[in-house]
């Protein structure tokens, strides 16, 4: 214990130092620095290491009762006063052994307790104590960490649970910020989910989801970076004492996420695709739940793994913003796939807002076998034809859409927590 009755009064200090006393008095040992006790609190110590300013011993042994083996040790000196009646030890030993003292007596206390007999004891006893009996084991445990990896994940999902309820300010933004977004797109785009007859109208409905999905995925990514960079300083020091390894906390700040994004992408997806009137099939709404839910999931995941390996929260807001414009060029929504140049369409299949986009326009659109007209031609072909033309948007190609969003939001979550084991940005 450090200094811990320091802005203390005199009975709260009493008190503090009662209970330790009561800890000693059950078999544990206590190591304590104290300033300027009192005579009851001084006297409630057992033992006494003393050392002067250089880290110097000047006296290691057993205060006695009403301190008088000390001031017996001291008394002992030549040319140290006789502590007065009813003067506190602590204040007497201090003044005694000061530099001022040791020039008055022309000595060091230090030099004088390495001649001492209680030096010799002392060290005696630190060999004796530094020799293991015979048949004596070495102190061993199992494990680096008192509770397996599923106890550290449920005490860390609990832990962050708790957390994440008690922050209004970071979960009602972003809900609000999706509520503002999902009513701005609904009435912006008011019912043009089943006006098909031409290519203007479809690029309507593409641009709607498309700005819908990045406003609130850039928005998760943002507001979520301070959280996690909050969080990490938290894990640097519990993770330094022992609590916890890294991966279970990692998981657990992941997991904390889902159930959040879920309510998020819920009533997202019940107002846009009411309030744009998409088709009423449950295959469709599924998918159009499932795909923005994972949209939502994989830029929060992103936005943890800028802070994971960024030394900050100034420089992973950069480092995402970077990719914010890089993403939406190869989205597929201004520059279809067909268009882009060949030596970049490699960045197209490794984009996650283009996976995005692949999978709205294909959930709504890839049974529709209406005809629309091409805008600037006198041409007519169904729905299904002119996205695969126009975007290259397979019909059959949900399944693997599916699994690359999943993909993309478990690769962000596994680097993410691979940087927090392995990366570490502290600065002592």
């Amino acid at each position: 214990m450090d200094e811990p009755t320091s802005g203390l009064d005199a009975r709260a200090a009493a008190i503090v130092m009662r209970t330790v006393r009561n800890t000693v008095d059950t078999g544990r040992t206590v190591v304590c620095t104290i300033h300027q006790p009192s005579i009851d609190i001084f006297e409630a110590f057992d033992e006494l290491l003393l050392m002067k300013r250089g880290g110097q011993v000047i006296y290691a042994g057993p205060l006695g009762r009403n301190s008088h083996k000390i001031i017996e040790y001291f008394e002992a000196i030549e040319g140290v006063p006789k502590i007065r009646e009813k003067y506190n030890p602590a204040t007497w030993m201090l003044e005694v052994s000061s530099i001022a003292a040791e020039v008055r007596l022309g000595m060091d206390f230090a030099e004088y307790y390495k001649t001492t007999s209680l030096y010799q004891r002392n060290k005696a006893l630190i060999r004796e104590l530094s020799t293991p009996p015979p048949g004596a084991n070495d102190l061993f445990f199992p494990t680096q960490y008192s509770q397996s990896s599923w106890g550290q994940f449920k005490s860390c999902l609990w832990k962050q649970w708790i957390t994440y309820w008690r922050s209004p300010d970071y979960n009602l933004v972003r809900f609000f910020f999706t509520l503002v977004t999902a009513l701005m797109v609904g009435t912006v785009f008011w019912r043009v989910g089943m006006k098909r007859n031409s290519s203007g109208d479809l690029s309507k409905v593409l641009g709607a989801m498309f700005g819908a999905v990045m406003f609130v995925g850039i928005n998760n990514c943002q507001t979520v970076q301070p959280v996690v960079a909050v969080e990490r300083t938290v894990f640097y020091r519990e993770r330094a004492a022992g609590m916890y390894s890294a991966v279970p906390y990692a998981l657990a700040q992941v997991i904390c996420e889902i159930p959040y994004v879920f309510v998020q992408a819920s009533y997202y997806v019940v107002l846009v695709y009411a309030m744009v009137n998409f088709e009423w099939k449950v295959e469709k709404f599924f998918w159009f739940f499932f795909i923005s839910f994972f949209s939502f999931l994989y830029f929060t995941y992103y936005g943890m793994m800028t802070v994971a390996i960024t030394p900050n929260q100034q420089v992973a807001s950069i480092f995402a913003a970077a990719f914010y414009g890089i993403f939406n060029l190869f989205s597929g929504f201004f520059i279809p796939r067909p268009k882009i140049p060949k030596y970049w369409v490699w960045y197209y299949w490794i984009c996650p807002v283009a996976w995005t986009v692949y999978g709205l326009i294909v959930s709504q659109y890839r049974d529709v076998t209406k005809e629309i007209n091409i805008l600037g031609t006198n041409t007519n072909v169904s729905i299904k034809q002119y996205i695969d033309d126009q975007y290259g948007f397979k019909s059959d190609f949900m399944g693997p859409v599916a699994g690359v969003l999943v993909a993309f939001t478990v690769f962000f979550a596994f680097v993410f927590a691979f940087c927090i084991k392995t990366m570490n940005f502290q600065n002592r």
